[in-house]
């Protein structure tokens, strides 16, 4: 069946089984003020920073606590682009805090499958906003170290039989890292290894009738009960927010560039004619009837996606501005009391049933990248690639001994304990062999 014939079918059963909210019918068409959509975005990241913490003080919880997993990964992809556009102290501490936390590492247990993991490596986001922060090169090695291993794999000659990326959700954990690693390094090797594989998946789940994604190779012919294809929301949300991220720092004359920029073009048209009268996509966005509710993290996903094409040219202003504005207001009808965004499908790999109170990270991490897209709609329309900042001279401390502040009325052999501390740091400082201060490479 060709797009234009599913996408009517599509729309037609709709109008019978939208979905309503009691907010549902007060979507504006105005552009919401800079200010007003930052403050948004700023209080659901306090909001979820201030719930992950209560989780690590409170054990008895049992909820999930931050880590480096793609879940954690795609709200600090968020949340790092926020501080540097917001003064957000907590979250730009918690940021800081969580990646010192696990020493700029990443999950992978060991074993080669593990190592090559996008899901795994999409903490690297995080990693490389902080390294341009600091211009500390620690920061970064940990993740080179990973992508240096995979490198090999991802543009294997003849290409194996399976993918290395074999799930879509993969286009946006892995490749824009990669591809923000050259812009970083200026070595070319990692956006060329992203380019080879990124394509190939393309080649095995990419449907040309209907402009999206299988999920993965199982649901390339499998059918709802419905009889319809399967394409899930959020799936098609990784790839085109992983499309954004990937033209954001791709080089203009990259050669395959205009590929990209198709393929989000393409995507995007599909896409925006499945948004539903809420201002929402549901979680299978061909069938309906199987899933009528909602879904918050596709849309927060799409939403981004769109938003991002208008500020940067990608797409039509007048033909999606509408459909932004409306998917917008849409996820603002979904904030829960707690601040944080529900009606999010849990983590899974197809579409399943949603309800309002249920949350996820992830959602809040695409919730934050669509706020900051909207927060720019009044401004010009800014050229790709976005330049990197320059990472600063960093700042450090040979020594890492703590400091132990005396107390208010020490007695005499605490201020002897203090003064040989003291000491100590400075015969560090003295004796320790610097690679930046002692030795110049010829």
């Amino acid at each position: 069946m060709k797009l234009t014939q599913t996408l009517a079918i599509a729309l037609t059963i709709s109008s019978s089984l939208m979905f309503t909210s009691p907010q549902a019918e007060t979507i504006s068409n105005k552009i919401p003020e800079r200010e007003q959509t930052i403050t948004t975005v700023k209080k659901l990241a306090s909001a979820e920073v201030a719930r992950l913490k209560e989780i690590e003080t409170k054990p008895e919880l049992k909820r999930r606590h931050i880590n480096t997993n793609w879940i954690s990964a795609t709200f600090f992809v968020g949340t790092a682009k926020l501080v540097d556009v917001a003064n957000v102290p907590d979250v730009l501490a918690f940021n800081m805090e969580t990646a010192q936390r696990f020493n700029y590492a990443h999950q992978g247990h060991g074993a080669p499958v593990h190592l090559i993991n996008a899901d795994d490596q999409a903490i690297g986001d995080l990693y490389q906003a902080i390294y341009l922060r600091t211009g500390l090169p620690g920061v970064l090695m940990p993740l080179q170290q990973r992508l240096d291993y995979t490198l090999p794999y991802l543009s294997l000659e003849p290409a194996p039989k399976k993918l290395v990326w074999w799930w879509c959700d993969s286009l946006f954990m892995a490749p824009p890292v990669l591809t923000r690693m050259s812009a970083i390094t200026g070595d070319a090797k990692y956006i060329d290894a992203m380019d080879k594989q990124f394509w190939r998946v393309y080649e095995r789940l990419y449907d040309k009738d209907i402009n999206l994604f299988a999920r993965d190779e199982r649901f390339i012919e499998r059918r709802s009960a419905n009889g319809k294809k399967i394409f899930w929301s959020r799936g098609q949300g990784w790839v085109v927010a992983g499309l954004a991220r990937i033209l954001e720092a791709m080089p203009e004359n990259y050669p395959s560039r205009p590929q990209y920029v198709k393929l989000f073009q393409e995507m995007m048209a599909s896409i925006a004619k499945l948004q539903q009268p809420d201002g929402l996509w549901r979680a299978s966005l061909l069938d309906l009837e199987a899933y009528p509710e909602p879904e918050t993290s596709g849309t927060a996903f799409f939403t981004y996606a769109m938003a991002f094409g208008i500020n940067h040219g990608l797409l039509e202003r007048d033909k999606y501005l509408p459909q932004v504005l409306k998917g917008w207001a849409g996820l603002n009808n979904y904030i829960l009391p707690s601040g944080i965004l529900g009606q999010v499908q849990s983590a899974g790999d197809q579409p399943v049933p949603t309800k309002r109170e249920t949350t996820a990270l992830y959602a809040s991490g695409a919730f934050i990248l669509a706020g900051l897209e909207i927060a720019n709609l009044n401004q010009p329309i800014t050229k790709l690639p976005l330049p990197l900042p320059k990472p600063p001279k960093p700042e450090y401390h040979a020594s890492d001994i703590p400091p132990s502040p005396l107390p208010a009325n020490p007695t005499p052999e605490q201020v002897r304990e203090d003064q040989r501390r003291n000491a100590e740091k400075q015969a560090v400082k003295d004796l320790m062999f610097d690679p930046w201060v002692d030795y110049s490479q010829p």
